[in-house]
């Protein structure tokens, strides 16, 4: 098999730049802390070719993607395609925003930022074509260990949510550091002399040891794991470590639990305690390096699929829901717990703004239902929605493009809810920025690789520390006859439609089931879609014809320059 490694810095034309990660609308950088890079490895064996992309910044596009894609095939480069191109973000929420297509992405941003795009598109070609060039014989060997009970280096955030899981160990609220993934996976790269080229490295925390208060560019914990063993590793010739996140939704860098309980993590100073996290992961890594008796050798197969689905009307297998029945996803929502913040990570809105959106909610739910006031068929469609979504509280209908009900933006009642963003979005609705498409995506890629015995999952979103654990094992159970003796999960990959629960987590409608955009069946219809993808990997002719052939829309640039960014 021949590898190429390399990495290229995101270059921005300008310092000031809206933050993406907590929402917050006036979080501004000035400046930059760290560099932020793309790191790429491609893969190459007879006819196959992947390539795999990490890159530090909160999320990355259907969009992004293809526009990589594009501008590499017209230069030539024609082995990258979108099914073989695996695009993920390292999820800093210190990275500037603005560079998602879909409008909910441009609203505390105040605007989509095409310089933020460019930025982000030429870091990512300039890191593939320079790991083309990279190529030359190598070896790939996979290895995996625990972080140690006493490693402070995660924390459950959703920790009753996580415990109403049936299938987890029984802990109290001082063990949030045990109810998660400890696993760190690597895959190590060696050159023909056995040399060490580069690593992927997969583990579930979030990126956010830096908080809403921070106005300085940064590549958070993973940043700092990839720049020290890339400083410890390189000698003669530059080695290339990604970090990339796996199942992590639910879990946080941030103290808490086991008598702690601090605003962040282990320092004051949030720099330090991203060092100190980030420390942790090198530490695990090197060490996953180091111990080449227990590296399992890869073999030479390369394989990919990737397919697009509607998950607002999936049809999920009974096998994959709790009650064994089959059951229907719904539009696209957002429920009033996301907006209340995550206490550990993300601050939301005031208790009595809570309290009043909470009212408006459930009135809502309830005018829906009166039949002299609605028809038949608009009572049967509503039917559908709040059966999806069971106890979440919709406030954002992302596909209905409605807020509280109200489809003239104009009108919105709570204008001292989140002042500034509502003042945000009632400026973007009246300039006619909001008419296309969805607000947040919906049509969404589901992609595998195989790269000799493991399974690479690109997740589209956020996926919970229970709910991956189930993903992985069943993509397992269906591909561990074709010699897959492992599945790994990458986060934030090709787009991000926003979380993931199991059914159960989602009922509690803690800050993660507000975001299971489609419902309380989300999971179920990643586990239907994945099975389906599998069997594309390995020539199912009867899945292919099965799968409706759909993309994600394009935006036409008369939408896109009206919420442009302008100063």
């Amino acid at each position: 098999m021949l590898i190429g490694c390399a990495k290229s810095k995101v270059v921005f034309n300008k310092v000031s730049h809206a933050l993406h990660g907590y929402g917050q609308i006036n979080q501004l950088s000035d400046g930059a802390e760290t560099d932020l890079f793309a790191r790429a490895f491609v893969f190459k064996y007879e006819k196959e070719f992947l390539s795999i992309v990490n890159l530090e910044c909160g999320f990355v596009s259907h969009h992004l993607k293809l526009a990589i894609v594009k501008q590499l095939n017209a230069k030539g480069i024609a082995e990258i395609k979108m099914e073989n191109l695996m695009l993920c973000a390292q999820h800093t929420h210190a990275a500037p925003g603005g560079h998602g297509h879909y409008a909910a992405f441009n609203i505390t941003t105040k605007g989509f930022r095409p310089d933020v795009f460019e930025s982000y598109k030429t870091a990512c070609i300039n890191a593939i074509t320079l790991a083309i060039k990279d190529l030359e014989k190598a070896s790939i060997f996979l290895n995996a260990d625990n972080f140690e009970v006493d490693a402070d280096v995660a924390f459950n955030r959703s920790f009753d949510a996580y415990m109403e899981n049936p299938d987890v160990p029984d802990l109290n609220d001082a063990q949030t550091n045990l109810a998660l993934d400890r696993m760190m996976k690597q895959l190590r790269i060696t050159n023909k002399n056995g040399g060490n080229k580069g690593v992927i490295n997969f583990f579930g925390v979030q990126s956010n040891s830096i908080g809403v208060d921070n106005t300085k560019i940064h590549s958070d914990n993973k940043g700092y794991a990839a720049s020290l063993l890339e400083n410890d590793q390189t000698e003669e010739k530059p080695f290339v470590a990604a970090f990339c996140a796996s199942a992590a939704a639910d879990v946080s860098p941030n103290y808490h639990g086991r008598g702690k309980w601090w605003p962040r993590g282990k320092y004051e100073d949030a720099f330090k305690s991203a060092y100190f996290n980030g420390f942790l992961q090198f530490e695990k890594a090197k060490t996953l390096i180091e111990k080449e008796e227990h590296q399992i050798p890869i073999s030479n197969r390369l394989k990919s699929a990737l397919a697009y689905f509607d998950f607002s009307s999936i049809d999920c297998d009974a096998t994959f829901t709790d009650d064994k029945i089959v059951h229907e996803t719904g539009e696209a929502t957002i429920g009033l717990s996301f907006l209340e913040g995550s206490e550990i990570d993300c601050p939301g809105i005031d208790s009595v703004s809570s309290s009043a959106v909470s009212l408006m909610s459930g009135y809502l739910k309830t005018f829906r239902k009166i039949p002299v006031i609605n028809s038949l068929r608009k009572r049967t469609i509503e039917k559908r929605l709040y059966e999806a979504h069971g106890n979440k509280k919709i406030v954002i209908e992302l596909q209905a493009k409605k807020i509280l009900g109200f489809s003239n933006l104009k009108k919105l009642p709570l204008s001292n809810v989140l002042t500034e963003t509502m003042d945000e979005i009632k400026k973007q609705y009246s300039n006619g920025a909001l008419k296309e498409n969805t607000w947040l995506p919906v049509i969404l890629p589901v992609q595998l690789f195989v790269i000799g015995e493991i399974a690479i999952v690109g997740f589209p979103g956020d996926i919970s520390t229970k709910g991956g654990e189930r993903l992985r094992l069943s993509i397992l159970n269906d591909l561990e006859n074709e010699g897959i003796l492992d599945v790994i999960i990458v986060s934030y990959a090709n787009e991000f439609f926003g979380y993931c629960t199991t059914e159960k987590e989602y009922d509690l409608q803690k800050f993660e089931g507000g975001f299971t955009t489609f419902g309380k069946y989300t999971m179920a219809a990643f586990q239907t879609t994945f099975q389906k993808t599998g069997k594309l990997l390995f020539g199912a002719s009867n899945i292919k014809s099965s799968i409706k052939k759909i993309q994600p829309p394009e935006f036409s640039q008369e939408e896109l320059s009206k919420r442009t960014f302008k100063l």
